[in-house]
């Protein structure tokens, strides 16, 4: 019996070492998909609070690194501009804008849970072209109840699936 359990260890151990440590290369060279420039805007503040605001400006940092590199990981050559003057082709420019943007309640999910004190994120999306045309506009929006860098993530993932059906 105990010849049968150090066998089977042996062989779960180099199932392990030949195939579980692996990990899977990627396949497309970056810049294949093309050049993209990403402007985030962050929408009308007037009617938030300095607190809302800091998140929003918080958040939003957050989703522009993530935007850029999972762009890049999608196989564009993507960066970040500053203004919409900064873009000057080739390629395209991709304008995200805060629509809405509510940071939710730290609190209420940090100790109530289930939802309680959850933020929402709501942009608006423009494509334009090389020429400043535009290709494509589109909404989009979710709630999470982890917190406004979530649903940015979300965001950035849903409006990378959308670029890749329309380029």
């Amino acid at each position: 019996m105990l010849r049968k359990s150090f066998l089977f260890g042996l062989f779960i151990l180099f199932i392990a070492l030949t195939t579980g440590c692996n990990s899977a290369k990627s396949t497309f060279k970056p810049g294949a998909a093309g050049e993209i420039s990403v402007l985030s805007l962050r929408g009308n503040t007037s009617d938030m609070t300095q607190d809302q605001i800091a998140e929003l400006k918080r958040v939003g940092t957050w989703m522009d690194r993530d935007i850029i590199k999972q762009l890049n990981r999608a196989g564009y050559t993507a960066k970040l501009l500053k203004s919409r003057s900064d873009f000057s082709g080739p390629g395209h420019l991709l304008i995200i804008d805060v629509d809405k943007f509510n940071p939710g309640n730290r609190a209420a999910r940090a100790f109530v849970g289930f939802g309680a004190g959850s933020s929402s994120l709501d942009l608006n999306y423009q494509l334009l072209d090389s020429q400043k045309k535009m290709v494509s506009e589109w909404k989009d929006g979710v709630g999470s109840s982890k917190g406004g860098t979530y649903c940015a993530q979300t965001l950035n993932r849903n409006a990378i699936k959308q670029l890749q059906s329309k380029l």
